[in-house]
This record gives C-alpha cells, structure tokens and sequence, in this order.
C-alpha cells in the first residue's frame, strides 16, 4: 500500500515534502543554526590561508565531460575560498541548492538505484566524494554521508579509493561535515583539463592523517572498511561499506 501511494504523488511534491521534513528536523535539532553560511563578509577569506591538504582525482573523458565540469564549476563557485569557522556544518545542499536547468545546470551521468543514468546535474558525486576524502584526511567530524550501493568501477578506472566515494541527491541525500578543527578552514577546487584538485586550506597547520581501506569480497558484495591511523600509531575503524560488484566498466 506505501509502494502504491508513492508511486500516486508527483515527484515534485514529494521532493517538496522531503525538503520541509528535512528543514523540520534541522530546526528541532539544531543543526539548521550550524549551517556555514555564505556571506559577503567571508567571501575569498579563505584566499589568505596557506596551510592545505590537497588531492587531484582524474575528469574520465568521455563525451559528457564537458558538461561535467560545467556542473562542477557551478556548485564550487558556491563555497570557494569561504571560511568555515569551528563548530559549523558545511552542508552541500544547503550552499549549492538544486541543481536544475534554472540554475544553469546541464545534463550529465549519474549512479542513480545503482547504474549510470542522466541527470541534470549529473557528476557531482565526484566533486562530494573530492570533500569527504578531504575531510577524512583532516580530520573532520561527518555529520552525513552516503555511499555508493554499487561498484561500477575496476581499481584501474576508479578516480578515488573506493570507500572515498560520497553519493548525493537533493533532497534525500546530503554530504555534510563538522569544523572539529578548533580554527577555521576553507575548501578550494581546481578544474584542469582532465584533473580536479581539491584543497582544504587553514590559517594554521592541518594536521594530515594517514587513511587505510581494507577490502574483502564475499558473494558479489565487496565489504571496505575505512580506517585512520591515530597519533599512536594505530589505526581506528570510521565506518564499513558494502557495495554491490559490477561488471558494467563503465564511467562517469
């Protein structure tokens, strides 16, 4: 009966439904109140921090890789060079708002119920996968993020380790992140011909932490666990994904 309903209401409504559950538990929690915002005041801030931590993931050519980086291009100039300063959530959503036609977006690939399909807007899940790495890296508190359900790539066409990767769909699926850093720090994104760079840039030293994945696979499920070596010397488990293996090659 739930599945029947569904498929009765409009995907527009119940975008619309989804958008206002999510605001209501933002505001009854409090996190809506943490949210970076962009404002004149912190715009190319983050210009005067020279302590970073960077990664540049390769642009897979192909014949949407244009439209591609045009997307990227859109959503980065939302948040480039802004400060975030300690305590706020940087929510992606929330600064690059939906990406539709009416905000410039075009058409491109996107992972969507677990194989390549177009989107407006589509690529982006690149650029999310770029922040999560980053922060990861830096240490950040994740607050939300989702991974992939499938893994349509081989360890020679992936552009980042798997068990980097960060999905996102408006509305539904957000990546968002803590300033746990106890100073203010910015993200800066470079597009080169194939290459995009990201760098999260400080005032002060940011200390770079060592990542681990652990893969295992069982049954066409692959099991990755991500772990991050401590100042000890150990290594601490974050989290553990499963991904569906595909032989599809395909990528975006």
């Amino acid at each position: 009966m739930r599945q029947i309903i569904s498929k009765l209401i409009p995907g527009f409504l119940k975008l619309r439904l989804r958008l206002f559950f999510t605001w209501s538990r933002d505001i009854l929690t409090g996190t809506r109140f943490k949210f970076f915002q962009s404002t004149a005041e912190r715009t190319n801030t983050g210009k005067n921090y020279s302590q970073r931590i960077s990664i540049t993931q390769p642009i897979n050519v192909s014949k949407w890789a244009d439209n591609k980086k045009h997307n990227l291009m859109l959503a980065i100039n939302t948040f480039m060079d802004i400060a975030i300063y300690p305590g706020e959530i940087f929510s992606l959503w929330h600064l690059v708002g939906n990406p539709s036609t009416k905000g410039g977006y075009k058409v491109g690939i996107n992972i969507i119920q677990g194989k390549l399909d177009f989107e407006v807007g589509g690529g982006l899940c690149q650029l999310s996968g770029l922040l999560y790495h980053l922060a990861l890296t830096a240490g950040l508190e994740i607050e939300e993020r989702y991974p992939h359900s499938v893994d349509l790539y081989t360890d020679e066409t992936r552009y980042t380790p798997l068990g980097t990767d960060a999905t996102i769909a408006y509305g539904y699926k957000d990546l968002r992140l803590k300033n746990s850093l106890g100073h203010p720090f910015c993200f800066r994104i470079a597009i080169q011909a194939n290459t995009l760079q990201g760098s999260i840039c400080a005032p002060e030293n940011i200390k770079h932490y060592e990542l681990k994945f652990e893969k295992k696979e069982s049954g066409g499920i692959e099991y990755v666990k991500t772990l991050r070596r401590t100042d000890s010397g150990d290594y601490e488990l974050l989290c553990t994904q499963t991904y569906i293996i595909s032989d599809h090659g395909d990528t975006l």
